[in-house]
């Protein structure tokens, strides 16, 4: 004799627990995650232990970054309408371009530096060394005097070893390296002729006695 369990119903509905409910519920989206990294896999074969790590979120986001790009919520305009590999290639292209670095363009409008002579003609007492620029410009003065920069490099300087060609004059493994002289730089001018001076009075006094040869 056939037993009934559920009596004479026929759909009873049962409690389960939470985790299993959970499961059912979410159990289809971690099968697409696999099936999205299994497509355009970036893993290979790797020596080092956090590698492969890597390679499996960043495959993570990836798709995620897909899902969420054609995911229509209400609109269905909304969203791509084109495919999983057509995704990744507008998302190479626009790393790519995004990575170009566009030179900064010069015209002839462009503001140049102004010499010791760009004097605007006004009373000396108008002109006074005022702190204009936020980052260091080289000194009009030195760079017509030809003067370097006297500044004491303070701190532990780097291995020769760790500089680029470019910023010696010898090579490296010659005995009469030294570091390059430069202009000094500085933040400070003339508050009326925008012209940028030192504060040593060998750049600065100059400039006032020039002036007052005018009055």
């Amino acid at each position: 004799m056939t037993r009934k369990v559920f009596g004479d119903e026929v759909v009873k509905t049962l409690r389960i627990p939470t985790f299993i409910f959970y499961y059912n519920l979410y159990m289809g989206g971690v099968d697409i995650a696999d099936q999205l990294r299994s497509y355009f896999n970036t893993q290979r074969t790797h020596r080092k232990t956090w590698k492969p790590l890597f390679h499996f979120l960043l495959d993570t986001v990836l798709g995620n970054s897909y899902l969420l790009s054609s995911y229509r919520p209400t609109n269905r305009r909304a969203g791509r309408n084109d495919g999983h590999k057509k995704f990744r290639r507008d998302l190479r292209d626009a790393l790519f371009e995004r990575s170009i670095r566009k030179r900064k363009t010069y015209t002839q409008d462009a503001p140049l530096r102004r010499s010791t002579n760009d004097i605007l003609w006004y009373p000396t007492h108008h002109h006074t060394l005022k702190k204009l620029w936020v980052k260091p410009v080289n000194c009009s003065a030195c760079i017509e005097a030809s003067r370097k920069s006297r500044r004491v490099v303070k701190g532990n300087r780097k291995p020769l070893s760790g500089l680029s060609t470019n910023s010696v004059r010898k090579r490296r493994d010659s005995k009469d390296w030294k570091r390059p002289q430069r202009t000094s730089r500085t933040k400070y001018g003339c508050s009326v002729c925008q012209i940028p001076f030192c504060r040593q009075d060998e750049c600065w006094l100059p400039h006032i006695e020039q002036l007052n040869s005018k009055e």
